[in-house]
């Protein structure tokens, strides 16, 4: 027999929406007896078929490019204080470890950036970090905002330093924040030898350390935010633009769909951690949802690639402003 949870779970994958009433449910857990004749009871069902036939209408090309026609994805993202917490410990815990074992290498998954490789690509490494700052400037000015107005820079997630010394080289001071201590030392010993001296570093050991922030003019996060649940992504994102100024601009990126992909607090919490690094989605109504209620607005959003295979998933940067 299937549980309740399949069953709703069921109807979220394969419908996109949650069941009706109660007892459509109780049907199915009294009806159903495997996993195997669950799929087959939604496959076969005229509302499941009418959803395919519509995708199946659209040109071959964009049903590949686009994941988004296909059903929303399933995610949780209001959790308890105790469980944000415990979600926040875990990933510190698997990030502590990558920085003591392969710090770059986990900011830039590329082979030749392994501790073995890493010195002969140590300048292409940090020198691809400008691209990323030069693309945030350029969003801010299509924006009609004039990064000279900026002063203030909060960077979440910055590693190594790899763009975070560009960002220096754009603002009056920068606020470099990151999860995890080894990383941390590794910018700092960059910035050093760079003689860079208008960064602040700061780590975070809990989550509620990010409302200490002071306000800021600026907020910059790239393929930071996906290495975290989605209630933890939503719960920075909401408390980092509580800290933006009114006028002030903050460029997000994110990873916003997956084929197939769900999240539960409590399964996630009870599972075991992987061995390679965690991606998790925050799907784009979420992020709007957000904006709006943190009293900004969305000035620009794009699909950005940063997550590799865009025929199953969606990664998208957004420029938001404070009102």
């Amino acid at each position: 027999m299937i549980t309740k949870e399949e069953a709703v779970l069921a109807y979220r994958l394969m419908l996109g929406r949650d069941p009706e009433n109660d007892d459509v449910v109780n049907s199915l857990c009294q009806n159903t007896h495997s996993s195997h004749a669950l799929r087959d009871v939604f496959i076969k069902s005229p509302e499941f078929q009418q959803r395919m036939g519509e995708l199946l209408k659209l040109p071959q090309s964009v049903r590949h490019r686009h994941p988004y026609t296909l059903p929303k994805i399933p995610v949780e993202t209001e959790v308890s204080a105790e469980a944000l917490d415990q979600m926040f410990e875990r990933i510190h815990k698997e990030w502590e470890h990558l920085g003591q074992t392969e710090p770059f290498w986990s900011v830039v998954t590329q082979p030749q950036y392994y501790q073995a490789e890493f010195e002969a690509h140590r300048e292409q490494f940090y020198t691809s970090g400008n691209h990323s700052c030069q693309v945030f400037l350029s969003a801010v000015r299509r924006s009609g905002v004039s990064p000279a107005d900026l002063n203030t820079c909060l960077e979440v997630g910055c590693g190594v330093g790899r763009v975070t010394g560009y960002l220096a080289g754009a603002f009056s001071k920068v606020i470099a924040c990151d999860i995890s201590k080894p990383h941390l030392d590794l910018a700092q010993q960059h910035l050093q030898v760079k003689n860079i001296g208008n960064v602040e570093l700061v780590h975070w050991h809990t989550v509620q350390q990010m409302q200490q922030l002071p306000q800021v003019d600026a907020i910059f996060s790239v393929i930071t935010l996906q290495h975290n649940p989605p209630p933890v992504m939503a719960w920075m994102l909401s408390t980092l633009l509580g800290h933006l100024r009114s006028g002030g601009v903050a460029y997000i990126q994110l990873p916003t769909y997956r084929n197939g992909y769900m999240f539960e607090a409590e399964r996630y919490l009870h599972s075991t951690p992987p061995s390679t690094l965690e991606m998790h989605f925050l799907p784009q109504p979420e992020v709007f949802k957000i904006i709006e209620a943190s009293n900004c607005r969305c000035l620009e959003i794009r699909e950005d690639g940063m997550v590799g295979d865009e025929d199953k998933m969606l990664s998208n940067s957004f420029l938001i402003q404070k009102k």
